[in-house]
C-alpha cells in the first residue's frame, strides 16, 4: 500500500537522507514512538498477531510491491479495511521522485544442441500436464513421484537457460561497457552467480558475490566495501531483491527472468532508480534466451514504455544485431 500525498502547498527544506534497515532479533520489525515499523508486504504471523492484539489510532502500510503470489497481501489489506493508495513508477518518474533510466533488452538464440535439449525437457513437462491438466493439479493430485519428476524437469530446464554459455559472453560485454559505473547483476541461482564471477575474472574484471551461500559476516563486509566504492561490480541471486538501498547504483543487469513475476522485476529494477546526486540516468539490461521460459514480452514492453531511451539487441553465435535504435 503506497500512500501518495495528493496536495503539497510548500516544502521548506529538501535533502537526501540515508535509509537504514534496522534488524531486531533477526527480523525487521521495531517500534518508534509507539509506531510499528515493518516491511508491509512480508505477511508474517507475528505481524498479524501484533495488529490483531493491539489497538492503533493510526496505521499506514508502505510497500513497493504489495501483491504476493501466495495471495498473502489480502491478510494485510484486511488490516487496513482494504483501503489502498497506488503510486506507480510512471507517476514517480513524472514527479521526478526516482531516476530516469535507459533500457536495453538482449535476446539470445540457443544453439541447435541446446535447443533440442530444451525442447525435450519441455515435451516431457507438457506430457505430465496433458495427463493432469495443469501445474496446480499435479501438485494437488499427483503422487510424490510425479511431483518430484515434474519439479526436477522444470528445474533442469531453468538451469539450462540460466547457465547458457552465451549469456555470460553478453554479461562480460555489458560489464566492459560500464567499467566505471557501479553495477548490480541479478541471477536466479547461486550457481549462475558463481559462474558469472569466474567468467569476469577470466577477462581481468574483479567482482564480488552476495547470495545465500555466503555467510552473514562476509556479506556485510562485501556490502560495506561496495558502498565505499572499493569495487564496482556486485553479483547476487535473490538476497538483494528487496530492502537494499544504495542510490549510487547506476546499472542493473537482469540475467534471469523466468520466475518471480512483475513483483520481482520491479524490486530488482528499483535498486538502480534511487535519485542520483548528480542527476544522472540509470541503465537497465534485460538479458534473456529467446523462445524459452525466460522471454517475457510483457516485461520488456513494460520497461521499454517507462524508459527514457531503449534499444533491442539480438545475439547469436557471437554476432550482435541492433533491432531498433
Amino acid at each position: 500500500m503506497i500512500l501518495r500525498p495528493i496536495k503539497i502547498k510548500s516544502i521548506k527544506k529538501v535533502e537526501i537522507a540515508e535509509t537504514f534497515d534496522l534488524e531486531v532479533e533477526d527480523n525487521h520489525n521495531y517500534f518508534v514512538d509507539n509506531i510499528l515499523v515493518h516491511n508491509c508486504h512480508n505477511t508474517t504471523k507475528r505481524l498479524l498477531d501484533i495488529f490483531n492484539s493491539s489497538k492503533f489510532k493510526y496505521k499506514i502500510g508502505l510497500s513497493a510491491t504489495i501483491e504476493r503470489l501466495d495471495k498473502g497481501h489480502y491478510d494485510i489489506m484486511e488490516l487496513f479495511d482494504y483501503i489502498k493508495y497506488d503510486y506507480n513508477i510512471k507517476e514517480a518518474l513524472t514527479d521526478d521522485v526516482i531516476s530516469f533510466f535507459e533500457f536495453y533488452s538482449i535476446g539470445i538464440e540457443l544453439d541447435k544442441e541446446t535447443r533440442e535439449e530444451y525442447e525435450e525437457l519441455t515435451e516431457r513437462i507438457n506430457s505430465i500436464y496433458a495427463h493432469f491438466g495443469s501445474y496446480t493439479r499435479v501438485m494437488r493430485f499427483g503422487d510424490i513421484a510425479i511431483k518430484n519428476q515434474l519439479l526436477g524437469l522444470m528445474n533442469n530446464r531453468k538451469m539450462l537457460v540460466n547457465n547458457y554459455k552465451e549469456k555470460f559472453i553478453v554479461l562480460t560485454e555489458i560489464i566492459k561497457k560500464n567499467m566505471n559505473e557501479k553495477v548490480l547483476v541479478f541471477n536466479q541461482f547461486n550457481k549462475q552467480t558463481n559462474k558469472s564471477y569466474w567468467e569476469l575474472l577470466d577477462i581481468g574484471i574483479t567482482a564480488e558475490i552476495i547470495h545465500s551461500g555466503i555467510d552473514k559476516q562476509t556479506r556485510d563486509t562485501v556490502l560495506d566495501n561496495y558502498k565505499k566504492d572499493k569495487f564496482n561490480v556486485l553479483l547476487t541471486s535473490k538476497v538483494l531483491d528487496e530492502g537494499y538501498n544504495l542510490p549510487s547504483i547506476q546499472v542493473v543487469v537482469l540475467m534471469s527472468n523466468d520466475t518471480g513475476g512483475r513483483r520481482q522485476l520491479i524490486q530488482r529494477v528499483g535498486r538502480s532508480l534511487r535519485k542520483k546526486k548528480d542527476g544522472s540516468k540509470a541503465k537497465i539490461y534485460y538479458v534473456y534466451v529467446k523462445d524459452t521460459i525466460e522471454e517475457n514480452e510483457d516485461n520488456i514492453v513494460f520497461l521499454k514504455n517507462l524508459s527514457s531511451k531503449s534499444k533491442e539487441y539480438y545475439f547469436k553465435e557471437n554476432e550482435v544485431v541492433v533491432i531498433n535504435d
